[in-house]
């Protein structure tokens, strides 16, 4: 017995209030009263509207953002990936704010942006990925491709050559499988108003638990419209997906020789979990040997972390820093993301998890980003929230080779400091 669509019967009411709809359940035809807004269009109520997240739960103004992006001036190279393949091209469009990737007519062009991090999933609370774009008109031989996933997991809008699908690709069983699902075929709403040459947002939400619901869809005029759900509990004999710790996506490319070029451009997105977001579990740590405190002369590395070969599917959480100086001299500590360094030894972290790779000792050559700095003296600890955290946890380069990330120390005179740098691990 499944979930069959609604069919609507309009009746001529005043400003179009009501109108009657027939509901199918194992064969059964059943009347309802549905109301509609001033416009004459449903307003949709239950677990298929957007009123209650993923969980059915009611959706209420508290959503945690765990990453937003906008590119006013930029690409942001220090979030997006970018991996051009053949003669297609990506430009940044100042005026629109947005990225516009291209392709020729010629077979194997593409253009793949991805985010450097990947985005926790909390179980029990729904993750919502909103992304815009405008697309072009599809086209034999041209993939459009939008969602938060990866080449091994994840959801997305899809239009491959001219059919327009919803996708959930996992590789549950060591290889990857798709669950592809044409246009015509979306259980809540085949959407005969979709125009992908149009700007658009694509809004999908899941649970993932290996068994959740997934309902994917689009926001329009303040309201969201889904358009199909992915109904696993208790259909199915395995987990839907590897898992939901994913990064967002935007992808164009020619399979095939097209008939003219074709353009997906990126404008905005955002993942958020709905009901807050809590990281918990044991924080590690990486220092020196405190027998013997070195002294200060120039900037010092006391701390490195970066994901194991692997392993970099994960999100790895600093949480806090710990200093201490031998007297009251004051000192300067940073976190440097990606500089070129000297003398660094990296060793699997002894938690035993084999998710992080440690140092506890080397010099900064030069480059890299300061993502967070501070002047300290004594001794104490300096806490990092959550949301500093997350913009601070750990990222990807188009290899997959993982973010490095340091704690350093440096003073004005010799004095003798120390520290100690601590994460949290999602997976």
């Amino acid at each position: 017995m499944g979930r069959k669509a609604l069919s609507f019967l309009p009746l001529q009411w005043k400003e179009s209030r009501f109108i009657m709809g027939q509901v199918v359940r194992g064969g059964e035809q059943f009347e309802t009263a549905i109301a509609a807004d001033y416009r004459g269009q449903i307003i949709r109520r239950g677990i298929d509207s957007g009123e209650v997240d993923a969980f059915a739960r009611k959706r209420v103004s508290e959503p945690y953002t765990l990453f937003d992006s906008t590119m006013r001036y930029n690409k942001r190279p220090e979030i997006w990936n970018e991996t051009i393949v053949g003669s297609g091209t990506s430009e940044h469009n100042i005026y629109q704010s947005s990225v516009v990737m291209s392709t020729t007519t010629a077979s194997g062009d593409s253009v793949l942006r991805r985010t450097r991090r990947r985005f926790p999933y909390q179980p029990g609370k729904s993750l919502l990925t909103v992304q815009s774009f405008a697309g072009s008109v599809p086209a034999s031989g041209l993939v459009q491709e939008v969602g938060l996933f990866d080449d091994d997991n994840g959801i997305m809008l899809r239009a491959s050559g001219t059919t327009v699908q919803f996708v959930v690709r996992g590789k549950y069983s060591g290889v990857v499988t798709e669950n592809a699902i044409n246009q015509s075929e979306w259980n809540i709403d085949t959407a005969p108003w979709l125009d992908l040459s149009k700007a658009n947002i694509f809004v999908a939400d899941l649970e993932w638990l290996g068994a959740g619901r997934v309902r994917c869809g689009f926001m329009l005029d303040g309201e969201y419209y889904y358009c199909h759900e992915f109904l696993h509990a208790n259909n199915i004999e395995q987990v839907y997906m590897t898992s939901a710790v994913l990064p967002q996506s935007y992808r164009i490319a020619n399979v095939d020789t097209t008939a003219s070029g074709a353009t997906l451009t990126q404008i905005c997105g955002t993942v958020m979990s709905e009901g807050g977001y809590e990281p918990y579990g044991e924080v590690y740590t990486v220092s020196p040997s405190i027998g013997s405190i070195p002294n200060t002369s120039g900037e010092r590395i006391v701390a490195g972390i970066r994901m194991a070969s692997g392993r970099t599917d994960n999100v790895i959480i600093p949480v806090k820093v710990d200093l201490v100086t031998e007297d009251n001299t004051t000192i300067k500590w940073r976190l440097r993301r990606n500089p070129t360094t000297s003398g660094v030894t990296w060793l699997a972290s002894d938690n035993g998890r084999g998710n992080v790779e440690t140092t506890s000792a080397g010099t900064i050559g030069s480059g890299g980003t300061i993502v967070n700095a501070g002047l300290y003296f004594s001794a104490g600890s300096v806490a990092i929230n959550v949301q500093d955290g997350l913009s601070l946890s750990l990222g990807v380069n188009t290899n997959n080779v993982s973010d490095e990330l340091f704690l350093t120390v440096t003073s004005s005179g010799n004095a003798k400091a120390t520290g100690m740098l601590g994460w949290i691990e999602t997976l």
